[in-house]
C-alpha cells in the first residue's frame, strides 16, 4: 500500500513510499509524481540531499534488499508540464538490523601443529524480531569455500594441514539469501611438525665418540710405556758403574712427567 508522505510548497510534487519502516531484506518502493498523478519527467531520487538515481521517462524506483545503508531522508524533484522543475518534501525512511554481522571463533592447543584438530564456529545473535528465523552458515578461507550453505554454525578440521593456513572468515545469510553478513577474517598458521632424528645418527654418533675415546686410551697407554722403557734404561746405565766411579747419569726431563700425568688425567676424565 503506498504511503502518501510530503508535498511541495506549491502542492504538486510527491513522494510516495511502501513504508516507511523496513526490516533488512525487505523491498523498498518509491514512487514520484504530480498532484492528482500528472506526468513527471527527468526526475531524480535524492538519499540525505544526495542524488543517486536520475530516470528522464521512469518515476518509479525500486530498491531490493534493503540494508541499514538504505536508511536516510528521501525526497524527489522532477519537470513539470511547463518545464517548471519541482521538489517534493523529504520522507524519512528507516532500516532496521535483522542480525548482526557473525564473528568467526577459532578453537585449537596453541601452537597449532599438523595433525591436531581445529574447530570453527560462526557466531551471531538471533533476531529479535523474527525469533524463528532460521539462519545458514557456510565456511571459507581465502577464496575457497570449505562448506555450502547449511544450518550447523560449527564445522571442524580434524587434521590440520599446512594447506589450512590461510584467512578464514564464514557467512550467515537467511534461506531466501535477501540479507548475507560476512564475519571478519581470522589468520590460521599451521606449523609443521620437526622431523624425527633418525635411528643411524644416534648410532653414528655413539660409534664416533667410542673410537675417539679408543684412540685417546691406545695412545695413553703407548706413551706411557715408552717413559716406563726410558726410566729404565736410565736406571740400568747409572748401576752399571762401580762404587767409587763417577757415575752420569741422565735424569728425565719434567716434559716427560708432566705428558705422563695429563695422559693419566685424560684417562681417568674419559672413564
Amino acid at each position: 500500500m503506498w504511503l502518501l508522505t510530503a508535498l511541495l510548497l506549491s502542492g504538486w510534487l510527491l513522494l510516495q513510499v511502501s513504508s516507511r519502516v523496513f526490516t533488512e531484506g525487505e523491498t523498498l518502493a518509491l514512487r514520484c509524481h504530480g498532484w492528482k498523478n500528472k506526468l513527471v519527467y527527468n526526475v531524480v531520487f535524492y538519499q540525505n540531499g544526495k542524488a543517486f538515481k536520475f530516470s528522464p521517462h521512469k518515476s518509479e524506483l525500486t530498491i531490493h534488499k534493503t540494508n541499514l545503508s538504505h536508511s536516510g531522508i528521501y525526497h524527489c524533484s522532477g519537470k513539470g508540464k511547463h518545464q517548471y522543475v519541482y521538489r517534493s518534501a523529504g520522507v524519512s525512511i528507516t532500516v532496521k538490523e535483522l542480525f548482526p554481522a557473525p564473528v568467526l571463533r577459532t578453537f585449537f592447543s596453541s601452537p597449532l601443529l599438523e595433525g591436531n584438530p581445529v574447530n570453527l564456529t560462526c557466531q551471531t545473535q538471533s533476531p529479535s524480531q523474527s525469533p524463528g528465523l532460521q539462519l545458514y552458515f557456510s565456511f571459507h578461507v581465502g577464496s575457497k569455500n570449505l562448506t555450502g550453505r547449511n544450518t550447523s554454525s560449527e564445522y571442524q578440521i580434524l587434521t590440520a594441514k599446512r594447506e589450512d593456513s590461510g584467512f578464514h572468515w564464514c557467512e550467515a545469510a537467511t534461506e531466501d539469501g535477501n540479507v548475507v553478513k560476512r564475519s571478519p577474517r581470522v589468520e590460521l598458521q599451521v606449523l609443521g611438525l620437526q622431523p624425527a632424528v633418525p635411528v643411524w645418527f644416534h648410532v653414528f654418533v655413539y660409534l664416533t665418540v667410542g673410537i675417539v675415546f679408543l684412540v685417546d686410551t691406545v695412545l695413553c697407554v703407548t706413551i706411557q710405556k715408552k717413559l716406563q722403557k726410558k726410566k729404565n734404561s736410565n736406571l740400568q746405565f747409572s748401576l752399571a758403574f762401580g762404587n767409587g766411579e763417577k757415575a752420569t747419569s741422565y735424569p728425565q726431563k719434567d716434559s716427560h712427567v708432566e705428558e705422563d700425568l695429563k695422559c693419566q688425567e685424560q684417562g681417568e676424565e674419559q672413564l
